[in-house]
């Protein structure tokens, strides 16, 4: 391996005064840190210490949704053995000889319970369980709107960091990223070796980042060094061995030679790893194999949201370097052809990278040989391409694999329009008014010859009828309370009970019923409700109105489940109705769910410390109505439910962000997107 030399890349005229550092190291067993710098008291620490803070109360958050959410599950089991052990009770009580009032009596005279005594008993057991597993939900319903707070509430300070670094000097910059590698009051290692290599890794960052402040260098942001030929005014191209421009770094003059500048996330996120070492315990949401595996590169570059959080998709989505020009920051892949591979971490140079066990979830700086290195990747450059997976090792899969037949592509659900781009012209929409309606229009209408053929918006079971006002009527129940209506046909190519798949023949346009032309009448229904068609399929003559996040009228949203308060997007809400009744009928229990579509006001509550509402920033898939807080065990990694919804959620456009993954920079089982 050809990696740059401990000072070659970064700190090369600060070797001295490193190697002095490192000398005068003590080892550190079984006891606290005592290694920060009296610039830790300023107020740039206090930001380090407000985001540290921030971040943990949202880990904390976290994992009271995973133990209330257990807690939740035993109750409802319970409850559930109780109600099964009352009915036999029941049922051997309607059965015993002599019925009901002998059975009643039977403590009377023998002084022991009867069967009617236990059954009362059961019951009354089964009713206080359910009770206490109704509380427990709702407490579960609290739980991760706390959770949702909390995360709002950690983004609002790194946004706030954000807009007071833009006005910091390179003393400022390099203060705070001092602050934030400091170690947690819980560091704890035991090991002098392992301590001695530790400090002298962070006595080399903090060499660094005293060597930016020096030349007046603050860090510019990712995008403004990925052009080698369009840098900031004073920073020069950093060149490879054989004098090509490196991509997301830039260099500065620095007296007798040269400085190497990284950008500023990638200052925060080898700070935020280090600040990582020597702890026990893993993130919220975590464990150690899925922080060793991707989950530590994850949470080092927490404010990026779309990082991926397994070494699998990392390896695949970021841009690959060369070996030789490895820079601190950059992402190390461990493993071998022949192993498979094993853990990511962030390169601290000198051949050294901040890894975590997979077996403790501890951080820590180790060597990296030439064996045991699998490949380097930047974050903060755009890969050219998608790389090919590696084999699997001991960090095997990026994600559970989907069933047999089924594809993990997010979007496979979406409704498609029953007849052909090219067949139709749009007539009658959706709540227009008119004469030839008792009300308004209840659906969308297409002119088209009489025989264009219909087709199946999406699979379902079919019902045929004949209205006066259709002629011939073809319903799909498409599960979960969704409908679809194919009215005024000509032909009919179905029957009732019929299973039909997306795509497939319905029947033909027509003129049949209350109609003035040829054309197609297509209903959505939920519920029994009709709602736009154009809602939920994509209809290029019929584009939805934009509408601000939080501030999307009623009329534009759906009932996300039938009897609930929650909404969404009407076509999210279609995808995420039919998922449910396919959840249940595998699973045998309701998916439930706790949050969906956000107002301001409701975002504005939830994150009260926030100068403005989480939606004002664009950034709220709560806000868009396309995103929800799943309960019923889907809010813990590692369930069935959450399994399924992993596995399956995709293949109806419901996906769990990178970020939101176990190990991720924000990890939150229960949150999942439509895309």
């Amino acid at each position: 391996m050809a990696m740059p030399t401990p000072t070659a890349a970064i700190v090369r005229r600060c070797a001295p005064a490193v190697a002095l550092l490192i000398g005068s190291v003590v080892p550190l067993v079984g006891a606290g840190p005592a290694w920060s710098s009296p610039a830790a008291a300023s107020s740039t620490a206090s930001a380090a210490e407000a985001l540290t803070e921030a971040r943990a109360a949202y880990g904390d958050a976290v994992k009271a949704v995973e133990l209330i959410g257990a807690q939740g599950d035993r109750l409802a089991t319970s409850a559930q053995d109780a109600t099964e052990k009352a009915e036999r009770l029941r049922g051997i009580v309607q059965g015993e000889d002599g019925g009901t009032i002998k059975s009643a009596m039977g403590r009377f005279f023998s002084g022991d319970p009867s069967a009617t005594d236990r059954a009362i008993e059961s019951a009354d057991s089964a009713a206080h369980l359910a009770r206490l597993a109704a509380r427990s939900k709702r407490a579960l319903d609290g739980a991760i709107l706390k959770a949702e707070s909390a995360r709002l509430a950690y983004d609002g300070v790194l946004a706030e960091q954000a807009r007071r670094q833009a006005g910091w000097s390179a003393g400022d910059a390099a203060e705070f990223a001092r602050s934030l590698a400091q170690p947690d009051e819980r560091y704890l290692v035991t090991d002098p070796e392992q301590d001695a290599r530790n400090r002298a890794a962070l006595a080399r960052w903090e060499q660094y980042l005293d060597g930016l402040g020096d030349v007046g260098v603050v860090p510019p942001q990712a995008d403004r060094l990925e052009d080698p030929d369009r840098l900031p005014d004073g920073l020069g191209a950093l060149e490879s061995r054989g004098g090509e421009p490196i991509a997301g770094v830039a260099e500065v003059d620095a007296g007798q030679d040269s400085l190497v500048v990284l950008p500023a996330e990638t200052i925060r996120a080898v700070s935020t790893a280090f600040g990582r070492l020597g702890l026990a315990k893993v993130p919220a949401a975590g464990s150690p194999s899925t922080f060793a595996c991707g989950g530590l590169v994850a949470d080092a570059w927490g404010a990026t949201d779309q990082l991926p959080a397994d070494s699998v998709t990392q390896w695949q989505t970021f841009a690959k370097v060369p070996s030789s020009e490895a820079q601190v920051g950059d992402v190390i892949v461990l493993g071998s052809r022949r192993d498979g591979l094993e853990e990511s971490g962030v390169y601290v140079g000198d051949h050294q990278v901040i890894v975590a066990d997979p077996v403790t979830g501890t951080a820590s700086v180790q060597p990296v040989s030439r064996k045991r290195l699998y490949g380097v990747k930047r974050v903060n450059v755009t890969a050219d391409r998608t790389y090919d997976a590696p084999p699997a090792g001991r960090c095997g899969q990026a994600a559970e694999p989907a069933p047999e037949g089924q594809s993990a592509a997010a979007g496979t659900f979406a409704f498609q329009l029953p007849l052909t781009a090219d067949s139709y012209r749009i007539s009658a929409g959706f709540g227009q008014s008119g004469p030839l309606w008792s009300s308004a229009h209840s659906g969308q209408d297409f002119s088209a010859p009489i025989g264009v053929p219909v087709t199946a918006a999406a699979d379902g079971v079919v019902t045929v009828e004949k209205r006066s006002w259709a002629g011939d009527l073809v319903r799909i129940d498409h599960g979960g309370g969704v409908e679809t209506w194919y009215a005024h046909l000509s032909a009919v190519d179905v029957v009732s009970g019929q299973q039909i798949a997306k795509g497939q023949p319905v029947g033909a346009v027509g003129n049949e019923g209350n109609s003035t032309g040829s054309h197609l009448h297509l209903e959505v229904r939920l519920d029994g409700r009709a709602v736009d068609p154009s809602l939920v399929l994509q209809i290029p003559e019929v584009p939805r109105a934009p509408h601000p996040a939080g501030a999307i009228p009623e009329e534009a949203l759906c009932s996300a489940s039938a009897g609930t308060p929650h909404l969404l997007a009407c076509d999210a809400a279609v995808s995420l109705r039919v998922m449910s009744a396919a959840f249940t009928a595998e699973l045998g229990t309701k998916l439930c769910i706790t949050d969906s579509y956000r107002s301001r006001d409701d975002q504005t509550a939830l994150a009260p410390s926030q100068r403005r509402p989480a939606s004002a920033t664009g950034t709220s898939v709560h806000g868009v109505g396309r995103a929800v807080d799943l309960c019923g065990g889907v809010e813990r990694f590692g369930t069935p439910e959450h399994r399924w919804v992993a596995t399956h959620g995709a293949s109806y456009g419901w996906i769990s962000p990178t970020w939101a993954a176990a190990g991720g920079s924000r990890p939150e089982p229960w949150h999942f997107e439509s895309s």
